[in-house]
């Protein structure tokens, strides 16, 4: 592999600053930058500056009433903005208070007798509060994962027994190694 093909180096992306926003602005409205030139010029990616003109364009209305679309940075940066409000992750306050309640109660028996499963206790918990916002079994195993709530992995017999990995790739072994044998 020679240098001037290496690819596995670490990116380094950036977000683009109220600054670059108003040069792309004043790039875009001089008509003569290429993508490519002004991606240099700002130094980030072309395709960041494709979707940061995607994002800023505003249909704007001159004298003789005709419509014509214009990059404004003003515009680009609010919907930058309102995007990154949006994107964090989904808190586990949206479900019901008394169902993840429950989940720890019902999973961590006081006397050593378990009478539900994680997938059984989320499914019979629907069907006896369907108004109740529930999350389903994979959520609950992410909250569990993450220690978002009280129940650890260690509390889960049947988890602590399962080896990690894709079924998949378990499905490919098995396949192979059937193939072997019959040979």
């Amino acid at each position: 592999m020679t240098k001037a093909n290496y690819t596995t180096e670490n990116r380094h992306f950036k977000h683009l600053s109220d600054i670059q926003r108003g040069k792309l602005e004043q790039m875009a409205k001089c008509g003569t930058y290429t993508q490519a030139e002004m991606a240099c010029e700002l130094g980030v990616s072309q395709s960041t500056v494709s979707r940061e003109l995607r994002r800023g364009k505003t249909r704007q209305l001159d004298y003789q009433r005709n419509y014509y679309e214009q990059y404004i940075a003003v515009s680009g940066a609010r919907v930058y903005q309102e995007n990154r409000a949006n994107s964090h992750a989904r808190d586990h306050h949206k479900y019901s208070a008394a169902f993840l309640a429950a989940l720890s109660e019902k999973l961590v028996p006081k006397n050593g007798l378990r009478l539900h499963s994680v997938d059984t206790f989320v499914q019979s918990y629907k069907k006896s509060h369907p108004e109740e916002r529930v999350p389903c079994t994979k959520t609950v195993y992410a909250l569990i994962n993450a220690a978002v709530l009280s129940i650890r992995n260690i509390d889960l017999p049947m988890k602590t027994r399962m080896r990690p990995g894709c079924d998949h790739e378990r499905k490919q072994f098995q396949t192979r190694r059937a193939a072997m044998l019959d040979t």
